[in-house]
């Protein structure tokens, strides 16, 4: 026969018995109080109950992990249910807890509310945190995306301006009314360039060659002789010898030559530096 409990005992044992680690003889001892308490087996139940809860809420990612949890669920429920029909073949006896059980019982149900908590906030921060950093990656991924894009755009547009300024100098150099004139100058590997005068769109195209190197400060000028004006077409420099340059100059009176100097940096409103090379309109 099972040894009597006083009923401040027996509470103090619940937990253990909610957890199934009470062995033996102060199994049965529990056990048997629980029977013919009324109280004591309403806060069992809720203490198992509370059990299973925490079982199930505590996350776990591993396979054997969630079979023992599942073990210890139907063992419990197990017992829960033979120790349930036990108790309702056996008469029951009401026993009046003092005030201080009563407060022990309080606290307990609010200890373990608060541990039941606890885990589910952790585990409410966890998934949290999951779906921020998902968020983020996909953030950074949105943002490379469209720095992808942008680099690519303008690439193409890179791309499609060189293109048309390659069609622009291709035709300022073929087209039907370009007309071509030579500029020359005196002396060994003197310079020389071709001036490409497209009529119809008032373009000029010049490529020049042996140019000579030029002291810091200076720069090369392109000027338009007409019977009356020295009209600048803009300035220039050479590199390794080699100068292309082209402008846009419609011309009201005819064209008499064409004429390279030599001027400071930025150029001058009229010629005022040594003649480079020169051409005749034609």
């Amino acid at each position: 026969m099972p040894r009597i409990l006083s009923h401040d005992q027996a509470v103090e044992r619940l937990d253990a018995l909610a957890f199934d680690t009470l062995q033996g003889a102060e199994r049965d001892a529990v056990i048997a109080h629980v029977e013919r308490c009324e109280i004591c087996g309403s806060e069992l139940v809720q203490l198992r109950e509370t059990v299973a809860l925490l079982a199930f809420s505590a996350p776990s990612s591993a396979g054997t992990a969630n079979e023992t949890r599942d073990r210890i669920h139907a063992r419990l429920m197990a017992r829960a249910a033979a120790e349930t029909g036990a108790l309702q073949d056996m008469p029951t006896r009401v026993i009046k807890p003092s005030r201080s059980v009563v407060n022990a019982i309080a606290w307990r149900r609010a200890e373990w509310m608060a541990i039941a908590a606890g885990i589910l906030l952790v585990v409410s921060v966890s998934v949290l945190a999951s779906v921020m950093r998902d968020r983020q990656n996909l953030r950074f991924a949105l943002n490379d995306q469209v720095a992808r894009s942008q680099r690519a755009t303008t690439a193409s547009d890179s791309l499609r301006t060189a293109v048309m300024k390659r069609d622009s100098i291709i035709a300022g150099l073929t087209g039907r009314d370009v007309a071509m004139m030579t500029l020359t100058s005196n002396g060994t590997k003197s310079p020389y360039a071709h001036m490409f005068w497209d009529k119809a769109r008032n373009t000029w195209t010049m490529v020049a060659h042996n140019m000579p190197d030029l002291k810091p400060g200076r720069t090369y000028q392109l000027w338009l002789m007409t019977p009356d004006k020295k009209i600048s077409a803009g300035t220039f420099e050479s590199r390794d010898g080699d100068a292309m340059m082209r402008a846009t100059m419609p011309l009201t009176d005819k064209l008499m030559s064409l004429a390279v100097t030599e001027e400071p940096m930025g150029g001058m409103p009229q010629p005022t530096g040594a003649m480079v090379m020169v051409a005749n309109a034609h």
